[in-house]
């Protein structure tokens, strides 16, 4: 168990030392580029030591499906002031799923007039959702469910992956 450990602790030490490592950038004198970690001949005059960025890779929380879903099917929650109970219960739905979405608040007649030209319909039914080019007015958990299952939207909330959270609610006609 000691020579595990003590192995351990040497690789540890050896990766951060290779980590930190100086590299050398010059150009001799027929014009040739050399990148080297051994300090340049003597008679090179401009040497540069060029910083070197972290090699590690962001990734998200979401497994890729979800990823793709959110990319390619973003969601809208189109909500107003007057829609207390029935936009919370669409929210809480959303949040439920782990879906990261856009809310835009219907504030005054352009935004009206915007939801309206988007939704091609005359009067207003609070609230509503896009996902993707997929329209529904109104909450209806078994239909959203399907919109958000056929964009590959995951059923339940990842464990330990949050969505972003959500901004205030923007204004549509902008």
């Amino acid at each position: 168990m000691r020579i595990v450990t003590i192995c351990l602790l040497s690789l540890a030490v050896i990766a951060s030392v290779a980590d930190a490592q100086t590299l050398y950038r010059w150009v001799d004198k027929n014009g040739k580029v050399t990148y080297s970690d051994q300090p340049p001949p003597k008679d090179i005059k401009k040497v540069e030591q060029p910083r070197l960025k972290s090699s590690t890779i962001e990734t998200s929380e979401l497994p890729y499906e979800a990823q793709q879903a959110a990319r390619n099917f973003p969601v809208t929650l189109y909500t107003a002031a007057d829609c207390k109970e029935d936009c919370d219960t669409a929210r809480i739905f959303l949040r439920k799923r782990g879906i990261s979405f856009v809310e835009k608040a219907m504030v005054n007649t352009d935004d009206a007039a915007a939801f309206k030209k988007l939704f091609a319909v005359d009067g207003l039914y609070l609230p509503s959702i896009t996902v993707g080019s997929l329209k529904q007015q109104g909450f209806e958990e078994g239909t959203w469910n399907g919109l958000l299952d056929s964009a590959g939207y995951p059923r339940t909330a990842i464990p330990h992956a949050s969505p972003a959270a959500p901004t205030a609610p923007a204004p549509v006609a902008r």
